[in-house]
């Protein structure tokens, strides 16, 4: 479903879920996990050339494995790739629209050694919360930095019903910080806004988290921006939208 790029690759993941366009016939969801099928990377080195299949290098994990979307990925000193995302494993008779058989999306810190053919999956602080749409300021996409941000899902729930923010810090090693919006208010997909006067010793954090909220107390939805340095929960506007989003 997703790929991501570092300085020296670019990277097609291969989970375990499996499209079947005729299961929503049948009133099942569109995904489904197959526990047999390995979570595996299929890495394409950019000095390549034109890319062709036969210069992608595959490299398996030894565990069945989602990864829906991923957050950030960069080259580490020792030669390995190492990627941050939201990773869902099987979790029978767990349903949703879209996932079936498929459990939370938490977050992990993905280590893919080149020279090894190795994949080591690990937990972070933080990695209790359900949480997808994950991403960085797009503007330094391949490259690497320090933050990233993702929409929270509420305990218990299948749907991409969006509850929160979640703010990590890659060097520190896990999650910095949360915003939680207040009960009866969901969130669509996070999307980072860059400050329009950065200064140099700005960090990957000076700038907004944008996103539509719909609020089913009063049946209203806004667009609202998130101070993304600060994770303050009041927004630093919200603007009404005169339509449902």
């Amino acid at each position: 479903h997703d790929l991501f790029i570092t300085e020296k690759y670019v990277v097609v993941v291969d989970g375990s879920m499996r499209f079947e366009p005729s299961a929503i016939l049948d009133g099942e969801p569109l995904w489904m996990f197959e526990p047999k099928r390995k979570l595996r990377f299929g890495l394409w080195p950019r000095t390549s050339g034109k890319m062709s299949a036969d210069d992608f290098v595959w490299i398996d994990s030894t565990e069945a494995a989602e990864i829906v979307h991923t957050m950030h990925a960069y080259d580490d000193d020792d030669g390995k790739v190492v990627l941050w995302a939201p990773v869902g494993r099987e979790l029978q008779g767990s349903r949703s629209v879209i996932l079936g058989d498929c459990g939370p999306c938490q977050m992990h810190r993905i280590v893919i050694d080149v020279a090894a053919s190795s994949v080591d999956i690990h937990s972070v602080p933080g990695s209790q919360l359900r949480t997808e749409f994950p991403r960085i300021r797009d503007d330094r996409a391949g490259h690497r930095v320090r933050y990233g941000y993702s929409a929270l899902q509420g305990a218990g729930d299948c749907e991409f019903n969006l509850v929160g923010i979640a703010k990590w810090d890659f060097e520190i090693g896990g999650l910095a910080e949360t915003i939680h919006f207040p009960e009866g208010v969901v969130g669509g997909e996070p999307i980072f806004v860059p400050s329009a006067t950065p200064q140099p010793c700005d960090g990957d954090d000076a700038g907004y988290i944008g996103m539509f909220l719909w609020d089913s107390r009063n049946c209203e939805s806004t667009f609202v921006l998130y101070d993304a340095r600060t994770m303050a929960a009041e927004p630093v506007v919200e603007m009404h939208v005169p339509r449902r989003v």
